[in-house]
């Protein structure tokens, strides 16, 4: 805030004008015309200061939010081929593959990538030990069918669904370059399948 006293007359010390009407700030005289100059330059800085920190805001939050896009696009095409990688390696020569979790069977296009520990959790959303096929009704409806999902993992390897769960206590995130180098190698692993003779769509 400017310290301004009551107007006399004096010299100017910004234009040198002598005997005008003045206004005292600080230690100074300054004439009327200086001061509008002064006021007017202030407003003006005061303006474009509140501009670039504006700008500044409304370009962070935009890089915010490209980078929140970046990563779930990303995600996305990760679950999308690695699902497809899952389904793939289990089908038989003519493209079926069963449900893991009952006798259902169907060809692979129309399973599903189930997941023993939720896919939302990120440290095994893309880990091939808890991942199986499975049919819709076991995936979706019965919410993986998850009793006979450890038991057969179980079975498979002694102590898998104990390391699994203890695996998903672990708070995890992937950055953005290691979702890009994923993305990489799961499409290369998942054109070598699909060249194979198997039928698929």
């Amino acid at each position: 805030m400017n310290l301004i006293a009551t107007s006399k007359f004096g010299d100017c010390v910004r234009c040198g004008e002598k005997d005008t009407s003045c206004k005292k700030r600080g230690k100074d005289l300054i004439c009327t015309s200086c001061c509008k100059i002064e006021d007017t330059q202030k407003q003006v800085e005061k303006a474009n200061l509140r501009n670039r920190v504006r700008g500044l805001r409304g370009h962070q939050v935009e890089s915010g939010n490209e980078q929140a896009a970046s990563r779930q696009n990303l995600i996305n095409d990760l679950d999308y081929v690695f699902s497809r990688i899952v389904r793939l390696r289990a089908a038989d020569e003519h493209g079926n593959c069963q449900c893991y979790t009952c006798p259902t069977k169907n060809h692979w296009s129309l399973m599903q990538c189930g997941h023993y520990v939720p896919r939302g959790n990120m440290a095994l959303r893309f880990s091939f030990d808890n991942t199986r096929v499975q049919c819709k009704n076991c995936n979706e409806l019965k919410s993986g069918n998850l009793s006979v999902f450890a038991e057969r993992l179980d079975r498979e390897q002694a102590g898998l669904p104990e390391s699994l769960a203890n695996e998903a206590k672990i708070v995890f995130k992937y950055g953005l370059d290691e979702l890009k180098v994923m993305l990489i190698d799961f499409r290369a692993k998942l054109r070598l399948l699909e060249a194979k003779p198997t039928p698929h769509s």
